[in-house]
């Protein structure tokens, strides 16, 4: 499995506080069965994490590397953020301060949960002019989108990804986001499965109980679609695929 969302980077961010926590985090995503994993730490958020691309960022992700080499750990960790939308977002785009996922064009973006869904077009549509394409994390925790959950056939035909957490699967967000998650799921309106985990203990990134619940709950295949060939697609930069192009669910 390849896990796209995850605060894994020590002391950035309300993930991972140190090292220590870290290489915990390490283990048990490797134990799991993820092979590579994106270290997203929150950034954009004025005040609070604004983890632009640095030299000091790159610099965090090679101590982890490092760290992870020394005892063997075999999970490979690659760059990225989870970029909060404001309206300079794509501005800071064509800057180059945002960390798109692995280098690619793919850029992890969130917004407030109580965003509205005419705000979040207008930004999403500015990203894709500016030549990135978003990947919507944890839409299902949006509350206009769990009202109005039909505008996200727009956003995946213009290409950009839908990505929901594990936990939204088993209720770890409240029953709205599970009732949300669970309907993408059976609409087919899903493009990854991350597990956004900002711990060693709660929000861990293990990520064995999502594929052995897509598996027995849909398809072997939409598991393997979610959780490794389209992870896979945006590492190398490539076209994401629906579930309903091929009925997997």
């Amino acid at each position: 499995m390849i896990d796209i969302h995850t605060h894994i980077l020590p002391g950035l961010d309300d993930g991972s506080p140190d090292m220590e926590c870290s290489v915990e985090m390490a283990e048990l995503a490797a134990e799991s069965g993820v092979e590579a994993i994106i270290a997203t730490p929150h950034c954009n958020q004025r005040g609070a994490f604004e983890n632009y691309a640095s030299e000091a960022l790159t610099e965090r992700l090679e101590a982890l590397r490092s760290a992870l080499e020394k005892i063997g750990t075999p999970l490979e960790v690659y760059l990225g953020a989870e970029v909060y939308g404001t309206d300079d977002a794509a501005r800071l785009f064509r800057k180059g301060k945002l960390a798109t996922l692995g280098g690619s064009r793919y850029l992890l973006t969130e917004f407030d949960f109580f965003e509205n869904i005419e705000y979040m077009q207008w930004l999403l549509n500015d990203l894709l002019d500016a030549g990135c394409v978003p990947i919507i994390a944890h839409p299902e925790r949006y509350f206009e989108l769990q009202e109005r959950p039909r505008v996200i056939e727009k956003w995946l035909a213009s290409g950009m990804g839908i990505q929901i957490n594990k936990g939204s699967l088993f209720g770890r967000f409240g029953s709205s986001a599970a009732k949300l998650a669970h309907y993408l799921l059976r609409e087919g309106m899903v493009t990854c499965i991350a597990s956004d985990a900002h711990g060693s203990h709660v929000r861990t990134p293990d990520m064995s109980s999502a594929m052995d619940f897509l598996s027995m709950e849909y398809s072997d295949g939409l598991a393997q679609l979610l959780l490794v060939d389209n992870p896979r697609r945006i590492l190398q930069n490539r076209e994401l695929v629906l579930p309903y192009e091929f009925e997997l669910f």
